[in-house]
């Protein structure tokens, strides 16, 4: 009896561990990712429709974005179309990035990564863009004379309503200059050491992830509105240029490419799709989120093509003006 009591205890223990063993394996089997050889070996239908879908949604995206850079350099200036170019050319780069998630879901937090790098390039460049459509920030602050500026706008208009109005000076303007170029240089460093982490030891990676969270939602914060105080200030000198609808189209990055997907990723574990390793959850789960973001590229990248229309066709009437005049 006391040999049978002895033994008990260590059939209990090992019974426990095999069955965390097996609680392991399985969700690392709907986690982990497969290699590019197991992913083609075991295709299925869905995964084959999502690649063909994925592939023309990407073709499109590039085609609107042709037609628009053919429109942007046959009657911009120099000094807008390279910001204009750059600032366009967003979203086909967010495209291509979602498809080769889909054609190489192992890829998925490198592409990931480029989708959060297209803002963090584009809130500078937009920035440029901005005090190009008034030549210069001394050329801004000659023409409006020193007008005071309001600081409540969002995402800092609920907290920031105490704020006095502002003269925007060659100094403040520089505040508001580096509030957004540190965006790439602050976001950039965070997403190199958390790509770092992930492939190199993604059991790290899970544990320090949410650390790095509040950095990245502050710089996204103080670049998104310095970047809405600017387009306040020239929207009251280049009223018709759209910049509010060109803001937004920027903000969508951040909000179909980041919220967007983090909330998906989420809500969709509580749907089962896929079988075990390789064509698991996980590869089913980004598949959909990345065929959804590509449709949603293209419906942008047609609002995008509406945004950046408005300031040719002034500069087109101009130039029409200018003839009619040499004619006379």
């Amino acid at each position: 009896m006391n040999a049978t009591e002895d033994y008990l205890p260590t059939d209990t223990t090992e019974e426990i561990s095999q069955v965390l063993d097996l609680k392991n394996n399985n969700t690392m089997n709907l986690r982990t990712h497969p290699t590019v050889a197991e992913y083609y070996e075991n295709m299925t239908a869905f995964l084959s429709l999502a690649i063909f879908v994925a592939s023309m949604l990407t073709i499109l995206n590039i085609a609107i974005f042709s037609t628009t850079v053919s429109r942007l350099r046959r009657h911009l200036s120099k000094p807008l179309l390279g910001p204009s170019i750059i600032m366009v050319s967003l979203y086909p780069i967010i495209s291509v990035a979602a498809l080769v998630t889909v054609l190489v879901p192992y890829s998925w937090f490198i592409c990931h990564t480029v989708m959060h790098v297209m803002f963090m390039v584009g809130g500078p460049v937009f920035r440029t863009l901005l005090f190009r459509y008034v030549i210069s920030e001394q050329n801004y602050v000659k023409e409006t004379s020193m007008e005071a500026v309001q600081l409540n706008t969002p995402p800092c208009c609920c907290c920031c309503v105490c704020l006095p109005m502002v003269i925007p000076t060659k100094a403040k303007l520089c505040i508001s200059r580096y509030m957004v170029w540190q965006m790439p240089f602050w976001q950039g460093s965070i997403m190199l050491v958390m790509n770092i982490l992930y492939y190199r030891d993604i059991q790290l990676y899970r544990q320090v992830m949410y650390f790095f969270i509040p950095f990245i939602v502050c710089s996204i914060v103080l670049g998104a509105w310095s970047l809405q105080i600017t387009v306040r200030m020239i929207t009251k000198l280049r009223g018709d240029y759209q910049l509010r609808k060109k803001m937004f189209c920027l903000q969508l990055v951040v909000m179909l490419c980041k919220l967007q997907y983090l909330v998906l990723y989420d809500q969709l574990d509580g749907i089962k799709m896929g079988g075990e390793y390789p064509i698991n959850h996980t590869v089913y789960k980004q598949t959909i989120i990345n065929i959804l973001i590509l449709v949603e590229m293209v419906l942008v990248s047609m609002m995008v093509q509406s945004a950046y229309r408005t300031p040719i066709q002034v500069q087109i009437d101009e130039v029409n003006k200018e003839k009619e005049i040499t004619r006379i």
